[in-house]
């Protein structure tokens, strides 16, 4: 990635929040609102992005943003996880900021006051058109003063963009063209702004962000180290010698991994002798790390998802070119010097790799009958041949009606074809050979149930 526009500033340890890392992403954001333009900053939880975002509102790095040697902008940060799931609610939380930082950055105080009595109206105003005027009657009354440049950052913006109407993203790119480079927008979301919405009404919106799109990847070594040294000053220094590049290399760079690591490899109650005791595996089963783990996993589109578990479960060569691109221009995917894909993290590769086996077990336990071949399995063994004809057709019936109790008169019309005649004992003892042949233990029968007084159901495993 390099800096776009040519611009490269001089930035202290102050232009950051915490730990001086992903310098060259911050230098990519500012060199985009020096000159005016909108950019949007996209990576999966808990890899920086909100931090990057607000390293904007450091006054040094407001410097950078002027243009031309003009004004700072006035830098706006908006957490979009406040704005609730309306319109209104929106358009409220915008203003409320705006008029927070103006006053902040020394607008005019006539200024400041025309925006804050907006603001009051939005309160008070019941109907979402009144709202959207008066949203835009701020910001252009805001811009008739002169000398102020708004630079409106949207972090957490995933929900707000994908279920809200169209109509207050039309209108931030109507006010974009109407004001121009006095009002840029900068967007954090965990994917894509296209893959959070496509349709035409918001197209013109994410088309200010098409050229100017920056992916966060995990830290590089050298950001990681930083890092790592930034832990060390908060929550002392790791007690066993070589652990903090064993954080390093089983986060794979994920900032929240390798603080979870980090905390756990620090902890009291996991004592290892050598960093070379501590496995993926281990770590990866350490609550707060599968915590962090599930996090990330939880955020991944249905594909990404099935291009891991596909990587994992079989090789290279199960992982299709359009799905192993998607992951790696997601930083998920790390090729070794063979041009062999990776997983990024080791630990986050354990996780998977226990995903995986959970839906295998999943779905190999209990009873499973193709109802058109009369295939028989209990969990993930065919028992078909040790079934007789009768048995088959009892697992078909409590197959069907799973979860369902199967009365002792249904039983028999299915089993015998009469539905009167046939003892409850027959029954029973028909029960107790299928029983025999399918339940991990038959006198504690987990998968066909009795149903006292009524029949017998088929329980199908969580």
């Amino acid at each position: 990635m390099g800096v776009v526009f040519g611009t490269h500033v001089e930035l202290s340890r102050k232009a950051f929040p915490e730990a001086p890392v992903r310098e060259d992403a911050l230098q990519y954001v500012i060199g985009c609102v020096r000159q005016g333009q909108c950019c949007s900053v996209v990576a999966p939880s808990n890899m920086g992005k909100s931090l990057l975002l607000k390293s904007l509102l450091k006054d040094e790095v407001r410097r950078t943003c002027a243009s031309d040697g003009g004004r700072a902008p006035a830098t706006v940060f908006v957490d979009c996880l406040e704005a609730g799931g309306s319109e209104h609610a929106f358009y409220e939380l915008l203003l409320r900021r705006i008029v927070d930082e103006v006053e902040d950055a020394g607008a005019p105080p006539a200024a400041v006051g025309t925006v804050r009595a907006r603001h009051y109206e939005v309160l008070h105003t019941t109907t979402d058109l009144s709202v959207r005027s008066l949203f835009a009657t701020s910001l252009r009354e805001l811009d008739r003063w002169g000398e102020i440049r708004l630079v409106l950052i949207l972090d957490e913006f995933d929900d707000v963009f994908s279920a809200l109407p169209p109509w207050p993203f039309r209108q931030l790119r109507a006010l974009r063209d109407a004001l121009g480079d006095d009002l840029s927008f900068v967007t954090g979301t965990s994917r894509r702004l296209e893959r959070l919405r496509s349709d035409a009404e918001t197209y013109e919106f994410r088309e200010l962000f098409h050229l100017h799109t920056l992916v966060l990847h995990p830290l590089s070594d050298v950001d990681a180290t930083r890092f790592v040294a930034h832990l060390a000053q908060r929550q002392g220094s790791l007690p066993e010698k070589g652990h903090e590049a064993l954080a390093i290399r089983l986060s794979g760079g994920h900032p929240g991994l390798l603080e979870c690591i980090y905390s756990v490899l620090g902890s009291s109650d996991y004592e290892l002798v050598t960093p070379a005791e501590a496995t993926a595996d281990d770590l990866s089963a350490q609550e707060p790390i599968e915590k962090e783990c599930q996090r990330l996993w939880d955020e991944l589109e249905e594909e990404e998802r099935e291009g891991l578990l596909a990587l994992v479960g079989g090789g290279e060569a199960a992982l299709d070119e359009d799905k192993r691109r998607a992951l790696e221009s997601k930083g998920l995917l790390a090729p070794d010097e063979d041009g062999v894909p990776l997983i990024f993290s080791p630990v986050f590769e354990a996780f998977l790799r226990a995903e995986l086996a959970r839906r295998h077990g999943a779905e190999a336990r209990g009873i499973r009958c193709d109802p058109v071949t009369g295939r028989v399995w209990s969990d993930d063994q065919e028992v078909t041949v040790g079934l007789s004809e009768p048995q088959r057709r009892l697992v078909r019936l409590l197959f069907q009606r799973r979860g369902a109790v199967c009365s002792y008169d249904e039983i028999a019309e299915e089993v015998w074809g009469v539905g009167e005649g046939v003892t409850p004992g027959a029954i029973y003892e028909l029960v107790k050979r299928v029983r025999q042949k399918v339940e991990p233990d038959w006198r504690e029968p987990c998968y066909v149930v009795t149903v006292p007084g009524e029949g017998y159901r088929l329980q199908v495993p969580e």
